[in-house]
């Protein structure tokens, strides 16, 4: 009788806590961490876009995420998608509706693709400083993090084109992209040439003239941008 009393005790106190829990995430081994609309005040998904040609998403297709909000909660296993116009994240809640979370509450999403090169893994920040008409909700690419951070801003606005013959109209997707790195507290747009990078790299001034002299160095070329700054880090 005693060892049934102590676990009916323990049953209430425990219920509570696994309902509270529930209220927010719901966790499987399967598919993660599942997100409802009410958790991230989410909306459900209405589609502005149907008379647009192109996309309005980094990747057409829903991608398992890892979505971490401004607030610290993080959600992992989250089918999603980046809308480049609207800075929004659309995912699939838990219930299975399409939602979208609200300008500025995301601050990470990170997902990989499976591409012919080989699986590609892409991280996505928000709350960088003002620049250049972007504000603090916009998205920007990571492409390696450290002392100095290389960021990729990759916008896109639909653009309406008019058919001076039949006078019909078409709407199409229009992509922007531009570098930045950030550093301390601070983004700069990238100059792509040598004086740039010598000036926000003048700590190791004897070390970066050396990587350029070894090195060929195309400044429009993302890839030797990446390594130089990697290496930079590495200092």
């Amino acid at each position: 009788m005693k060892k049934i009393l102590v676990f009916v005790f323990a049953f209430y106190i425990y219920a509570p806590l696994v309902k509270a829990q529930t209220n927010n995430i719901t966790t499987t081994d399967k598919f993660g961490s599942q997100i409802f609309l009410s958790d991230v005040y989410g909306r459900a998904f209405v589609n502005m876009y149907a008379d647009a040609t192109g996309t309005p998403y980094f990747l057409p297709d829903y991608k398992y995420a890892t979505i971490t909000l401004t607030d610290g909660r993080k959600y992992i296993n989250v089918k999603s998608k980046i809308n480049l116009v609207e800075q929004e994240l659309v995912f699939i809640a838990a219930n299975g509706v399409e939602g979208y979370i609200g300008k500025g509450m995301v601050s990470s999403i990170s997902f990989s693709d499976t591409t012919k090169q080989g699986i590609k893994n892409f991280l996505f920040q928000s709350g960088f400083p003002k620049i250049d008409n972007q504000t603090n909700i916009h998205f920007y690419r990571v492409l390696t993090a450290g002392k100095i951070t290389l960021l990729k801003s990759i916008i896109k606005r639909i653009e309406e084109h008019g058919n001076e013959l039949s006078g019909e109209k078409s709407k199409d997707f229009v992509e922007r992209e531009n570098d930045y790195v950030f550093i301390g507290t601070e983004i700069k747009r990238i100059k792509k040439d040598k004086e740039f990078f010598m000036s926000i790299m003048s700590d190791k001034a004897g070390a970066i003239e050396q990587y350029f002299s070894n090195s060929k160095i195309n400044f429009k070329n993302e890839d030797h941008l990446l390594k130089l700054i990697e290496y930079y880090n590495s200092l």
